[in-house]
């Protein structure tokens, strides 16, 4: 079988703001049972001992062969975009944790796994897995890692004896991480799980796409905007209006603090999707229909690619993974008008299953897609999908004519190139 590791190296600016005080061991007194704990909390912090549960996998339909998959996710849980380094407050709670975590580090220090994973240069001087209990700003966590070991665990029970792991078929994987430790050691947290052996190679384009028509002059953008920064001293206090957001990154979930943070935090996250959605919808007024049309671009973009090689290449199967972040996942949800809380939590996840109709005429309209979100079929909440649903699979042509011909209408341009022009 060959199989193909693409780690991509992706930057964006992070505007940070001062953290708040610690919780006090008062705060603490209380903890919640877990049962207490909303269901939508519960799944947020993606507890380690909450089961996995989704209708990801073949759909029971003969007329249909799965030729492929694509999983776009969220890194897994990680210490605040800015803090105070801490020796020892990361590890994880339970002691099942700690020790699935030592046995991880031994795979990871393993000759066979290291022969396993070659990755590119540009990560050299990554580190591959986190810290068992050390602290570090915008570092994941270890219980971070053990949620995409869980999550490839899960994921290979769902598509193991499918037909996209046939040995009458090749299967070309490709695994893509934008250039940060956390979104880096996901990626290999959740494939050493989910898929073994394999290659692997990089590329330095921005937003998750490899190919030549995702690139932007990003450096133009950030020299006229660091010369805008200059002029304007309010520019060095400026945050970032989502870091109140983080208040899980903040608190790692820490139950002690969940029973004072949780009809706030469950509000906010309510006031902001909604605030959110409606900036999009009204792009003549906000940047935020541009900002994420072009985000949800990259990826898209390999989707769409990935229908076309499959009907080149009738004998190959994919695998795609992409590692990236809520701003990675968050701009194709809402551009697909897909529902979701934003931002996306801790290893939240999009699969996009391939399928191919065995009898089909036409190579053409033979491929057919299915969308999941953190588990559940959304398929019929794609817009360009709801009215040409086969056995509830949405047409590849259907997602292939938007990307190349009508994503950046609403712009009034034709491709990536304009908008960056």
């Amino acid at each position: 079988l060959q199989r193909h590791l693409d780690y991509l190296a992706v930057a964006y600016i992070i505007f940070t703001e001062e953290p708040e005080p610690e919780p006090s061991a008062k705060d603490n007194e209380d903890i919640p049972p877990k049962q207490e704990i909303p269901a939508e909390w519960r799944e947020m912090c993606e507890f380690l001992e909450r089961e996995w549960h989704g209708e990801e996998g073949q759909i029971d339909d003969d007329r249909f062969r799965l030729r492929g998959v694509a999983v776009v996710f969220r890194h897994g849980e990680r210490s605040p975009l800015y803090t105070e380094d801490d020796e020892a407050g990361c590890e994880p709670f339970r002691e099942q944790d700690r020790e699935d975590f030592k046995n991880y580090k031994k795979l990871m220090e393993s000759d066979d796994f290291n022969y396993f994973l070659n990755t590119d240069i540009k990560f050299a001087n990554f580190s591959k897995i986190p810290s068992l209990a050390h602290c570090s700003a915008g570092q994941m966590t270890a219980e971070g890692a053990l949620q995409h070991v869980k999550f490839g665990k899960y994921m290979r029970e769902k598509y193991l004896d499918s037909n996209i792991f046939s040995t009458d078929s090749r299967l070309n994987v490709t695994v893509t991480s934008s250039r940060y430790n956390r979104t880096f050691q996901s990626a290999i947290a959740f494939t050493s799980a989910f898929l073994f052996p394999s290659k692997s190679s990089a590329s330095n384009f921005t937003f998750l796409c490899t190919s030549r028509n995702c690139a932007c002059n990003t450096r133009r953008w950030r020299a006229q905007f660091e010369k805008v920064g200059k002029t304007h001293s309010a520019f060095s206090h400026a945050m970032d209006p989502f870091q109140i957001l983080d208040v899980p990154g903040e608190y790692r979930c820490l139950l002690g603090c969940l029973s004072k943070l949780l009809p706030r935090h469950l509000q906010l996250l309510n006031e902001t999707t909604t605030r959110k959605k409606v900036m999009f919808d009204e792009g003549s007024r906000y940047v935020v229909e541009k900002m994420n049309l072009v985000e949800a671009h990259g990826v898209l973009y390999h989707i769409a690619e990935t229908i076309a090689n499959l009907r080149r290449f009738p004998h190959t199967n994919t695998i795609q993974i992409f590692s990236g972040h809520d701003v990675t996942l968050a701009p194709i949800l809402i551009v697909l008008k897909v529902p979701f809380i934003d931002p996306p939590h801790y290893a939240s996840r999009l699969v996009i299953e391939f399928y191919e109709l065995v009898d089909s005429p036409s190579t053409k309209d033979g491929i057919f897609l299915r969308f999941l979100y953190n588990g559940k079929d959304v398929t019929k909440d794609v817009f360009f999908c709801e009215t040409e649903l086969n056995n509830g699979l949405c047409p590849g042509q259907k997602l292939e004519r938007f990307v190349h011909n009508e994503i950046f209408l609403p712009l009034n341009v034709n491709s990536l190139i304009e908008v960056c022009s």
